[in-house]
């Protein structure tokens, strides 16, 4: 849980919020990011765990009978986001990866997430499976690092806030093939590229032209716009 108030300030200043805004929060816990939402816009939360929804029902009654705050008892992993124009959340570290790609899949102008800083780092970056193909869908900027202390309990990592915008940094064409090949590449990283297409081609049928330079580097030494156009030159053998 956050407990320092001038961060969650910052992070509300990231978001760039206005009064129309409608915010999803996933994992409110106690409500202490919810209630400094409530101040500036709408919000929906979704909280798994029956203990906080309780609280936060009574935190929240009179929000909630003025439908200004919307508490939905699920997995944010299994359920349909409702309608949302910025997702702003301290993300169970746990579901991180498959709750920014199942993010991806909605339209929305941006988020900013409280992350492990290791996540963070991998999700801006682009020497990962994670960074390549976020770049494909998004545009992430890490804003600050955030020690553990400002957390109770403290956890045993440092945190970072990252803001996403959903306008990609690469335009890939086809990104399901795009995705298949960047995750194939990085469950062989150690091999070079060459090796790595052979094999691909073996499994999936596509044959893959690569430039001789390329064709010696490792996946996290090809960078995203290498990989995006890798795969627009791709063709089935």
């Amino acid at each position: 849980m956050l407990m320092n108030r001038a961060i969650i300030e910052r992070i509300l200043n990231y978001a760039e919020l206005k009064e129309d805004d409608v915010v999803l929060e996933i994992g409110c816990g106690t409500g202490n990011l919810t209630k400094a939402l409530l101040e500036r816009c709408r919000v929906i939360g979704i909280e798994k765990d029956r203990k906080f929804i309780e609280l936060l029902r009574k935190k929240f009654k009179e929000e909630i009978e003025a439908k200004k705050l919307i508490l939905i008892h699920e997995d944010a992993l299994k359920v349909e986001f409702p309608y949302f124009t910025k997702f702003v959340s301290n993300i169970p570290y746990e579901i991180s990866s498959p709750l920014i790609f199942k993010l991806f899949n909605y339209d929305f102008e941006l988020a900013v997430l409280m992350l492990q800083r290791e996540f963070a780092e991998r999700l801006i970056c682009e020497d990962s499976r994670l960074g390549i193909i976020s770049k494909a869908y998004c545009t992430a900027e890490l804003l600050e690092i955030v020690g553990r202390n400002n957390f109770k309990p403290i956890p045993k990592v440092d945190s970072a806030i990252v803001r996403i915008r959903r306008s990609p940094k690469i335009e890939v064409k086809n990104k399901q093939l795009f995705e298949l090949f960047v995750t194939f590449a990085f469950t062989m990283r150690r091999k070079k590229l060459e090796k790595i297409a052979k094999e691909f081609e073996k499994r999936f049928g596509y044959k893959i032209k690569l430039e001789k330079e390329l064709a010696n580097k490792r996946p996290e030494e090809i960078g995203a716009l290498n990989f995006s156009r890798i795969l627009d030159d791709l063709r089935t053998s």
